[in-house]
């Protein structure tokens, strides 16, 4: 039998997992200040209300369009599963006929684009 490794040894490979995890954070922060919500109820593993779900939504949006994570990923970080976050990308690509909304995503897209320098700490 022959045993193949895979190429990235596995502690890059937490590292990696790690990493999303706290971009997906900071930009659940960032978004939870801009919906005027506390960032822990952005990855609380309750839906909360709709307000919270929606802005959960957008965050997880931005953490694909903004970084090209995996749904797989951001559903570990915000634990939530792959299909939820796929609905997620779809709810909000559905939302931006709305301009003004069409107009606060890309402000926000610009503000993650920050956060690729600098990604601090997981929400507890």
């Amino acid at each position: 039998m022959l045993l193949t490794y895979p190429s990235t040894p596995p502690t890059s490979r937490r590292r990696s997992r790690t990493s999303a995890r706290l971009v997906c954070h900071d930009i659940a922060r960032l978004v939870a200040g801009e919906f005027g919500l506390d960032a822990a109820a952005m990855i609380s593993p309750t839906r909360g209300a709709p307000h919270a779900a929606y802005a959960r939504q957008v965050a997880m949006y931005l953490a694909h369009v903004g970084f090209a994570l995996s749904f797989e990923a951001i559903g570990r970080a915000f634990d939530r599963d792959r299909t939820t976050v796929s609905h997620a990308c779809r709810v909000v690509e559905d939302s931006r006929d709305d301009l003004r909304l069409d107009r606060r995503l890309a402000a926000h897209r610009s503000d993650v684009h920050g956060l690729r320098r600098t990604p601090r700490r997981t929400i507890r």
